[in-house]
């Protein structure tokens, strides 16, 4: 079947990786803002199971879930319909199916990103010196005398995230919106 020829800007990589990380940036400041708008919300909750890991590994996950609910739809429809433009299936690309997949994945990617904040729990608090509790950030902490912890919460923030955007983007490109073949291209 003959398809629609792609512009040089719709096929380049590292055009496709600068849009992909665009639509990143705009959904990492909206999970950003939420999991701090969430993890303050339960300030007072994590205070008094501070030594309940489990139950810390939880809200680590919990508050990722509701950053990862708020961003994802944002996030499918702008890479769907502009981050990845060559795709040999455009049409499953964009529909409920693809949209499922796209959220399966990004789910498994918030998993390993919701470990990856548990394990900066645990080195923040009990696994190194550093004694900070990253699950008491708030909004006040950035200007306040505890700003230790809003550095701290932001570290590991980005370390979720550098994993997430990695993981992300190699299911995206490789299995969700993956280029049409060579030969198929040169049919066009």
């Amino acid at each position: 079947m003959p398809t629609i020829s792609k512009s040089k800007a719709d096929t380049s990589f590292w055009l496709e990786l600068l849009r992909y990380l665009a639509v990143g940036v705009y959904g990492t400041l909206i999970d950003y803002v939420v999991e701090v708008w969430v993890t303050s919300l339960l300030h007072g909750w994590v205070s008094a199971n501070q030594s309940n890991h489990i139950a810390a590994f939880f809200v680590t996950f919990v508050v990722g879930l509701i950053g990862f609910l708020v961003a994802t739809p944002a996030t499918w429809s702008l890479n769907a319909v502009w981050a990845f433009r060559n795709v040999a299936d455009e049409k499953q690309a964009k529909s409920l199916k693809g949209a499922g997949l796209f959220t399966l994945y990004a789910f498994l990617g918030l998993v390993g990103a919701s470990i990856i904040g548990f394990l900066g729990y645990m080195i923040c608090l009990e696994w190194t010196s550093i004694n900070v509790n990253i699950l008491n950030v708030n909004f006040s902490t950035l200007f306040g005398a505890d700003i230790a912890t809003f550095w701290a919460f932001t570290i590991v923030f980005v370390l979720k995230t550098a994993f997430s955007t990695i993981f992300n983007y190699v299911t995206r490109k490789f299995i969700l919106y993956k280029a049409p073949k060579k030969e198929d291209v040169s049919q066009a």
